[in-house]
């Protein structure tokens, strides 16, 4: 029997694909292709050629395609197409060189966008005859100042690449997008390009002997060494780009949590059992929802025995928006992937959401709170009580580790919801925030909301077996809170 034909990713596109200058994406997308464990095993083919335009680029690629029949085309072209011009009515250096590129290799920038248009079509046309899936890149920022104006014309050429890959149904890796929420969160930007053809000619002649990275931060550049070129930062953003829109593309599964947080540069750290990423500016509130996590974590660790690998995302709407996470921002869910659990919480709650779930009439209604939160103003509160949901969606974690009832929805929710109180009785000595709980349960119950219904059959179940039940479909024994150990009981 024949061997499997392994698959072929060949890219297209300048210099940034070529990674002569500066760190190479390509080799870092090469590397993770080649030992890819989920069926998107293949091998990469490097067709980046320093200078190219979107023409160039069409005049040439018909060798690549019919030598190396590639499974997908990557393509990532028209930054030069803008770069060039601009540098040319810019500069009488640049204007030479870019007709002398333009003599030898016919790299002659596309005079419009419509022409650009045409010629990526053309691109996609070509791939598609010798039976090449395509994805196109986006094109990155010249130079980390956004506001730019040449970054103007990145962004309107961006707007054609996407038009035309939805209008020819090609999936895109949006190269721009990536770095712009990147740059947009650093306190500081260096306004560095390369500047006049003798002397970027000198600077690359030097940078044999320099790295990307040090020449980054000699001009305080986070994503590139000199505005255009990437450094190891900007390469690693890059591919990871790159092959989640490739995972999208073939059907794979969403991206986990670590990869979202290496994809969007976010700040990560662990508290015990759990790691965290956030949206860059929400670090308290992170520790702050972590350290509940966490004090839950244990309490269930030691009641079932289990101790499932938990991630913990707090994501602002646009990072909840490009997850894996399944529900609607700003609701509290959770993700099992048979090894590794996520939590997905929200930054902040949106006064809707609150309304929706009663929580403010809730908040008002006690008198007297947890020594902990009682502190709290009314909104931080309703954030606090809010959060439980969260508490319960790491329970639910814990009963898949479990697999106690995988195959049913509805007990699994019961017993969550019943773990949940557990938890609240554990971690609350006074009580108050079981009973928050179990007052917001009523009132959605009363309001005919099917979760609150589920909280009041877990409070049942605890009312009458208290912390005995978890015995019954874990088969471990606990430890009461006195430290008194507890043997489980035969399963019904």
């Amino acid at each position: 029997m024949e061997p499997a034909r392994v698959n072929v990713y060949l890219f297209a596109g300048d210099g940034l694909t070529e990674g002569d200058w500066g760190e190479s994406y390509v080799e870092r997308v090469g590397v993770a292709l080649h030992g890819a464990q989920d069926g998107r095993r293949g091998e990469v083919v490097n067709a980046g050629r320093g200078g190219d335009t979107v023409a160039s680029l069409l005049s040439r690629i018909d060798h690549p395609l019919r030598r190396y029949q590639p499974s997908w085309v990557i393509l990532a072209v028209g930054g030069n197409d803008v770069w060039h011009r601009w540098l040319s009515s810019h500069s009488i250096g640049w204007w030479i060189v870019s007709q002398v590129r333009g003599l030898k290799r016919g790299q002659v920038p596309a005079t419009d966008l419509d022409e650009f248009a045409a010629a990526y079509r053309a691109l996609i046309d070509k791939a598609r005859q010798v039976g090449s899936k395509v994805m196109a890149c986006t094109v990155s920022p010249r130079g980390e100042q956004l506001s730019s104006p040449v970054n103007r014309h990145v962004a309107r050429l961006n707007g054609v690449i996407k038009h035309v890959a939805a209008e020819l149904e090609v999936p895109v890796a949006d190269i721009w997008q990536t770095f712009v929420e990147v740059l947009a969160v650093q306190p500081s930007r260096s306004s560095y390009v390369p500047s006049e053809w003798l002397f970027v000619w000198a600077e690359q002649r030097r940078g044999q002997k320099v790295s990307p990275d040090e020449y980054a931060a000699r001009r305080r550049l986070h994503l590139t060494s000199d505005g255009i070129h990437l450094n190891s930062r900007g390469a690693d953003l890059w591919a990871r780009t790159v092959l989640q829109a490739l995972d999208q593309a073939e059907g794979a599964h969403g991206v986990s949590v670590p990869e979202l947080a290496r994809r969007w540069d976010l700040p990560c750290f662990g508290l015990d059992a759990v790691d965290v990423c956030y949206s860059p500016g929400w670090q308290v509130r992170a520790r702050d929802l972590a350290g509940r996590l966490a004090r839950a974590y244990q309490v269930l660790a030691s009641r079932t025995g289990a101790g499932p690998r938990v991630r913990l995302a707090v994501l602002n709407a646009t990072h909840w928006n490009r997850s894996a996470c399944p529900n609607p921002y700003p609701r509290p869910t959770s993700l099992w992937d048979g090894e590794i659990g996520t939590v997905f919480a929200p930054e902040t709650y949106s006064e809707p959401f609150l309304r929706e779930w009663r929580v403010p009439e809730i908040v008002a209604a006690p008198e007297s709170w947890p020594p902990d939160l009682g502190a709290l103003g009314e909104p931080a509160r309703a954030t606090a009580l809010a959060d439980m949901l969260a508490v319960e969606e790491l329970a639910s974690l814990f009963v898949r580790e479990l697999r106690v009832a995988p195959s049913d929805p509805v007990l699994s929710r019961l017993l969550s919801s019943y773990l949940t109180q557990v938890v609240l009785d554990a971690i609350d000595g006074s009580g108050g925030l079981a009973r928050l709980w179990n007052v917001w349960g009523q009132g959605l119950a009363r309001a005919g909301a099917e979760d609150g219904q589920v909280r009041m059959q877990a409070k049942a179940l605890y009312d009458e077996h208290g912390e005995g039940l978890i015995s019954s479909f874990t088969g471990h024994w606990t430890v009461s809170g006195e430290g008194e150990a507890r043997y489980p009981t035969p399963g019904p």
